[in-house]
């Protein structure tokens, strides 16, 4: 995502409303309090925050969100992941797993949302290594402009450890900053997305840097779409194992939500 797009952006527009038909007489279907979705996606290429957790290759995505009316909600999502063994954090891992909770709602039309984020890497760490599970709160704000929309969402890292950096990293923070603009009546939504790297602690103070990101959507159908995104660094000579994760990437994706 690990979390590409907090609840406040886009789980709302996920969810499929559960309804429950009498089986003895043709009444009106009831909507539940309760809403669920499920999401899956092919990637060229998994990025997060910038960096390439595939290591350049293909990712298989996906995760189920359950929302309740009142705005908690919660939710997990998986992922293939390469950059854990290749930089050596880890000597048996290839999957993360992130679980997350909060709470969205909005006053006078601006939307807030708040929650944790868990982020899991099943598998042996390597001798001396740092963790690289992590733990992080997250809060957000945005506003609908109506034919564009703005939000701002700041993730605080609470672990002593994670992704290999530690000890004493909590504290560290990622400020993403985000828009997102329908084109007309058309199935084309352009979003942009810059991002903050702020690193806390001896070891995580190395770490700071921004990223960037463009995204052209093409909504297929009410379940299914398509879409390239480019993204870069400030970044370009970090490395993992022998490749540049931090370089410009140019990628494709097909998604699909229900």
């Amino acid at each position: 995502m690990k979390l590409n797009k907090i609840k406040l952006a886009v789980l709302g527009a996920l969810m499929v409303p559960l309804t429950a038909i009498h089986a003895e007489e043709a009444a009106p279907a009831e909507t539940s309090d309760w809403s669920i979705s499920a999401n899956v996606g092919l990637y060229s290429d998994y990025i997060w925050r910038g960096a390439s957790q595939t290591q350049r290759q293909p990712a298989l995505q996906g995760g189920f969100d359950v929302e309740h009316s009142s705005g908690f909600y919660a939710g997990v999502w998986a992922s293939n992941v390469e950059w854990t063994t290749d930089s050596g954090a880890m000597t048996d891992n290839s999957l993360e797993i992130d679980g997350y909770a909060g709470y969205a709602f909005d006053i006078n039309g601006i939307g807030l949302d708040v929650g944790i984020l868990q982020y899991w890497y099943p598998g042996d760490e390597a001798a001396g290594a740092a963790a690289s599970d992590a733990t992080e709160v997250y809060a957000g704000i945005g506003y609908d402009f109506g034919i564009l929309s703005v939000g701002y969402t700041a993730f605080y890292l609470i672990s002593d450890e994670g992704w290999n950096v530690g000890p004493d990293a909590d504290g560290t923070m990622y400020h993403d900053f985000s828009i997102e603009a329908p084109i007309g009546d058309t199935p084309v939504t352009v979003s942009a997305h810059f991002g903050v790297w702020d690193g806390d602690g001896a070891a995580a103070e190395a770490v700071e840097y921004e990223d960037w990101k463009v995204n052209v959507d093409y909504a297929i159908n009410d379940n299914y779409s398509v879409g390239a995104f480019y993204t870069d660094t400030s970044e370009d000579d970090w490395t993992i194992g022998n490749e540049k994760a931090y370089d410009e990437t140019w990628g494709a994706y097909l998604s699909a939500s229900f």
